[in-house]
């Protein structure tokens, strides 16, 4: 593993971190049973789901990925499913049943036959959950995997892993270990010297300054052991305009739901920000490769155009600060950071303290997951979503997942949280109308 994934690991271990992939089929004529058998097999060609974890003795290094065939122990069937609110509930209770990644790091859920699923027109369908470790992978990966798995042609063949031979690991571990505090010693001056580099720069005005903590909002209390979950599904050009891309288009309409929310019970939403997960630029060296943005979801502006052009520019300036050198160079030092030294740090860091300042009121994660010609038991994909993780200080997440031209903005949180959901998910769709009418004005005023 590299560094990324092994805190990734790491971290899993003392809270849920698993992501769910949701894939919705439209037309099925086949049984979950076929389903399930096709998937299994199709698994088995797929590079990413036939290895698991394996601990180096006396964890000396990192864990390490090692071959392991799929099981059919990891495609679980649901079928006492028969609508769209039933998947949500049962699913509701799975997300806090995570993978053991030293078993397997993925698990498929079969949901259906389902006829009354959002977008479908009645048609029959079955909804495919992929659950994933997130050691395996961010969104983007999960989603090339989800694509290997559903796609009509066989995936490209990957080269096997070798054997697993901890002993050798183990050596191996010892030997480069005084190498990787000596590279983390040669490391660390340049990170720190990058990092005095950006305080210069902000203090000029070259970059953006860091955002300010933030007072804690009810989205912010802790969840409970419940989880519920919604999802809109809508058409991706309601969230396009002019400038304005479908993540912005979201955290736009996510701005102004949950702002009516609060305000319906006498909450300032005046405060309202988002933490988004983005995509690293560059090349992928780890299986996680993305960073995470506070973003101003400016609830001062009432125009819904004139809030997308807002919220774009706080996006553009949180991703000029996350480019500045000195991110690259502190990357480097950490990545230099020995295997012990680093678990430790995560195995002794308080998962369960409550900040008294957030940087966000609730995460928004938003990948396109590629055209829509994905089948499965005879259907083809209709929409697709995801549900990121809960925490101590986080009670509402939103996905945003897109497949072909349509986008679910899904929502997960708790009754703790957020009691009444449906509630919630007509805000939401009341939003997107809103954003769409006032986008497309402001295209047709601007011709484009």
């Amino acid at each position: 593993m590299t560094s990324p994934d092994a805190q990734s690991y790491w971290i899993s271990r003392r809270i849920p971190t698993d992501q769910f992939l949701l894939y919705c089929f439209v037309g099925t004529t086949e049984p979950l049973t076929s389903a399930r058998d096709q998937l299994l097999a199709r698994a088995a060609t797929i590079g990413d789901l036939s290895l698991r974890v394996r601990e180096v003795p006396r964890r000396l290094d990192v864990p390490h990925w090692a071959p392991a065939a799929p099981d059919a122990s990891s495609i679980r069937l649901h079928e006492d499913t028969g609508t769209w609110k039933d998947c949500l509930t049962v699913l509701g209770e799975l997300v806090l049943d995570q993978v053991d990644p030293a078993e397997s790091p993925w698990r498929i859920h079969l949901f259906g036959p389902l006829v009354d699923a959002p977008d479908s027109g009645g048609a029959e369908c079955v909804v495919a959950v992929l659950q994933m470790s997130h050691a395996l992978a961010d969104g983007r990966r999960a989603a090339a995997i989800a694509r290997d798995l559903f796609a009509d042609a066989a995936p490209t063949p990957t080269r096997p892993l070798p054997q697993w031979r901890p002993r050798l690991a183990a050596v191996a571990a010892a030997v480069r270990l005084p190498m990787q505090v000596g590279r983390m010693l040669l490391r660390a001056r340049p990170a720190h010297l990058a990092h005095r580099q950006l305080e210069r720069d902000t203090a000029a005005g070259l970059v953006p300054p860091k955002p300010l903590g933030r007072p804690k909002l009810p989205t912010n209390a802790a969840p409970d052991e419940r989880r519920t979950l919604g999802a809109v599904v809508v058409p991706a050009a309601d969230l396009r305009g002019p400038g304005v891309s479908v993540t912005v288009g979201a955290l736009t309409t996510i701005s102004l739901a949950l702002g009516r929310y609060l305000l319906e019970r006498g909450v300032d939403p005046s405060v309202l920000a988002a933490e988004v997960t983005v995509a690293r630029p560059g090349i992928p060296y780890a299986r996680n490769h993305f960073r995470n943005f506070a973003v101003e979801l400016h609830t001062e502006v009432d125009d819904p155009a004139d809030r997308a052009a807002a919220i774009a520019e706080s996006l553009r300036e949180r991703r000029l600060r996350a480019d500045h050198p000195s991110r690259a160079a502190e990357d480097r030092a950490l990545d230099a950071v020995p295997a012990p030294l680093l678990r430790h740090g995560i195995e002794h860091f308080d998962f369960t303290a409550v900040p008294d300042e957030v940087t966000g009121h609730t995460v928004v994660s938003s990948v396109d997951r590629g055209p829509a010609d994905l089948v499965l038991a005879g259907g083809r994909v209709g929409f697709t979503a995801g549900f990121p993780a809960l925490s101590r200080f986080m009670g509402l997440t939103h996905g945003v997942h897109g497949i072909g031209d349509r986008v679910t903005i899904a929502v997960a949180t708790s009754p703790a949280v957020l009691p009444d959901v449906d509630a919630y998910e007509r805000l939401l769709s009341d939003a997107v109308a809103e954003v769409a009418q006032a986008l497309h004005t402001d295209r047709d005023r601007t011709g484009s």
